[in-house]
């Protein structure tokens, strides 16, 4: 049995693993608004493009650019 996330689900997800629509955008090469509309379920997702989606955040891809990110707040805030 398959169990899929809802778009709500996939954004608090995505937000635990300190990454940001953009970076889940760049690494579907899709356009940030539509990340937008899948996690606020305004549009439904592709079960394709849903599997890149998981298999981008479960990715190393995924925790280097989570750790830039928090590199990036961290200096933020030293300012």
């Amino acid at each position: 049995m398959i169990i899929l996330l809802r778009g709500h689900q996939l954004k608090r997800l995505r937000m635990v693993k300190g990454l940001r629509q953009e970076d889940v955008a760049k690494a579907l090469d899709v356009k940030r608004n539509y990340i937008s509309m899948l996690e606020n379920e305004i549009q439904a997702i592709n079960i394709n493009r849903y599997h890149q989606w998981v298999n981008f955040l479960n990715s190393d891809k995924a925790r280097e650019i989570a750790k830039r990110n928090i590199e990036k707040k961290v200096d933020k805030s030293k300012k």
